[in-house]
């Protein structure tokens, strides 16, 4: 099924990343430099030293739990199975719980 990667665009480098003719193949070096040391890698385009930064690279039958904000992201987890409907959602909700040491109840009705 192959891998998925995780990149976050800064969208105020869009410009540069258009214009820039080196970009695709420093997004695939990334990419790779990503999947085989596991450590983020930032990608430049023109003038922008972090146009874009490639997070993570996972296998595609698996889910990748990534907390995106303030120009950066966080893996924060991982889980096997799809993410289709609101049950799988669940499920990896209350794994990821389980990962960071908490258990997930469901609030009373009232």
């Amino acid at each position: 099924m192959g891998y998925n990667t995780t990149v976050i665009v800064l969208n105020d480098a869009l410009h540069a990343i258009k214009d820039d003719p080196e970009f695709g193949k420093k997004l695939a070096a990334a990419v790779s430099h990503v999947g085989c040391y596991g450590q983020q890698k930032d990608v430049s385009a023109l003038g922008h030293v972090n146009a874009a930064t490639v997070v993570e690279t996972h296998h595609a039958d698996g889910n990748a739990i990534v907390a995106v904000g303030g120009n950066c992201a966080t893996r924060i987890g991982f889980s096997f199975g799809t993410h289709h409907n609101h049950d799988d959602t669940l499920k990896i909700v209350k794994e990821l719980a389980n990962q960071l040491g908490y258990s997930l109840r469901k609030k009373a009705q009232r």
